[in-house]
């Protein structure tokens, strides 16, 4: 017997247990919950039912309201990543960046490491070159950590990779 099915039926005979005794006592409390128990069923049945038929339904409306972020789901750990492919380069936003790596740096600080490699976006968030992070990943203190590695193989084979071939480089050609 699983956990769920052990804690339902927990609940089923406590919930006998109470009502028995409230009717020996005398209590018409019983008949009230049956009510709200058919009730509660048949309001579930029919919500299942509702969801069952209108599945392609919230589908089609999941893909049109989230057309304008397609390409765009990127996260690491739980963290929403936001890349922008301009078509040369790669960028990610510094803030997810400094969330992922669980860092609070200025913007300026991160700017100075990623010299010639980052820019502001029309909203002013720093943006940064992918590849440049990936250099930055490989080679900064704290490299060999497993979450660093991690990050910086999913920035290589998740974002990188796909970019080359999107940009017609293909996989053999350098950084």
């Amino acid at each position: 017997m699983n956990s769920r099915a052990g804690r339902a039926i927990l609940a089923g005979l406590f919930v006998a247990t109470v009502l028995g005794w409230s009717s020996l006592l005398g209590s018409r409390i019983g008949w009230l919950v049956l009510g709200a128990t058919v009730a509660s069923v048949l309001a579930v049945w029919g919500l299942w039912t509702v969801m069952q038929r209108t599945g392609d339904a919230g589908a089609a409306l999941r893909e049109r309201l989230g057309r304008a972020d397609a390409g765009t789901h990127y996260a690491f750990g739980a963290v929403r990543l936001r890349i922008e492919d301009d078509g040369r380069h790669v960028w990610v936003d510094g803030p997810g960046l400094q969330r992922v790596l669980g860092r609070r740096e200025p913007d300026e600080a991160q700017a100075a490491r990623h010299t010639g490699a980052w820019r502001r976006d029309e909203r002013g968030v720093l943006m940064l070159r992918v590849d440049a992070v990936v250099q930055h990943l490989a080679t900064m203190p704290g490299r060999d950590e497993p979450r660093i590695q991690k990050l910086r193989r999913y920035l290589e084979r998740d974002v990188l990779f796909p970019a080359r071939h999107r940009h017609g480089a293909g996989p053999s050609t350098g950084r």
